[in-house]
């Protein structure tokens, strides 16, 4: 009798895990999508940039790639499915925030060979936009994971 007990409740305790695998994956499929439609974003945003269209602001032009691209990579690690990349979502904006800051710093660098013929322009208005992206996507992705794994 108590062995029939026990199996129950561990097949009750695997029919639990699988319900909280399957809404872990609903949630990462979600973040996929997000952070695939934000970076896809950017490219509009470029071609604006490049053609000159003027009807948007400059500074709306200049300032959301550096907005639009931690925001997705913050989102496009969080639905990692690796079992070796299994970071929490803070630890994730974390990563995101020093990968966009190097990025941004990277521009203050000499830059050798064929590459000092490309203007890069490093503003501080890029790093404060970089680190709002993250912050906000941060927010977002603990509400979504919080409200998704409730249901």
């Amino acid at each position: 009798m108590q062995s029939y007990t026990k199996h129950i409740i561990l097949l009750s305790g695997f029919f639990c895990e699988s319900k909280m695998n399957i809404e872990k994956d609903k949630v990462k499929i979600l973040f996929g999508w997000f952070g695939t439609i934000i970076l896809l974003l950017i490219i509009p945003i470029k071609v604006f940039r490049f053609l000159g269209i003027n009807y948007i602001s400059q500074l709306v032009i200049g300032i959301a790639p550096s907005f639009l691209g931690p925001a997705g990579l913050l989102f496009l690690i969080l639905s990692s499915k690796s079992k070796h990349l299994n970071l929490s979502i803070i630890q994730s904006a974390i990563l995101v925030s020093l990968i966009a800051l190097g990025l941004e710093f990277l521009q203050l660098l000499p830059r050798p060979g064929i590459f000092k013929y490309i203007h890069y322009t490093f503003d501080w208005l890029d790093i404060i936009s970089s680190l709002i992206s993250v912050i906000i996507a941060y927010f977002i992705a603990k509400y979504l994971s919080n409200y998704l794994s409730d249901k």
